[in-house]
């Protein structure tokens, strides 16, 4: 089989930088929580401060994006990454909708933007840990074939 650039069985490249940029964020959400000063005293923090500590929420975020920024660097380098990198798309996405839903409760009609925004992180995350299970059917599917090979 011919991987040429008119091919039309060749799987296109498929860049990792929306996971990059959704974990980055997630890494600058973090940090803003861990900066010293009292992020959860603004209104719309309300209900997260409910649920846990400004300190909490931050390190747990943080926790999340080093996970999942490891996950994309080992990518390619080992054949199960597409496993954890299915994790970190999959906890960012219920982290971002878990914000929306917490975020729209802010007591104000109408949503704010980080409804929408985290909304399309949210959105950006399931169409990520979808691709990473595709990944590793295809990384499923080179490993028999290269155990058939060595046999």
């Amino acid at each position: 089989m011919t991987w040429g650039p008119y091919n039309p069985h060749r799987i296109p490249h498929v860049s990792r930088e929306g996971e990059w940029l959704s974990a980055a964020i997630l890494a600058a959400f973090a940090t803003a929580l861990l900066l010293p000063g009292p992020t959860f005293a603004r209104p719309i923090f309300v209900n997260l401060a409910a649920v846990a500590p400004q300190g909490t929420w931050g390190m747990a975020l943080m926790l999340v994006a080093v996970v999942r920024d490891i996950g994309l660097w080992v990518n390619g380098n080992w054949r199960r990454s597409p496993t954890l990198r299915f994790a970190g798309a999959a906890a960012g996405a219920l982290i971002w909708f878990t914000l929306v839903r917490m975020f729209s409760d802010d007591g104000y009609p109408g949503l704010n933007t980080a409804c929408l925004v985290y909304a399309a992180l949210g959105t950006f995350d399931v169409l990520a840990a979808g691709r990473s299970l595709l990944d590793q059917g295809r990384n499923d599917q080179r490993a028999a074939i290269h155990r058939r090979e060595t046999v």
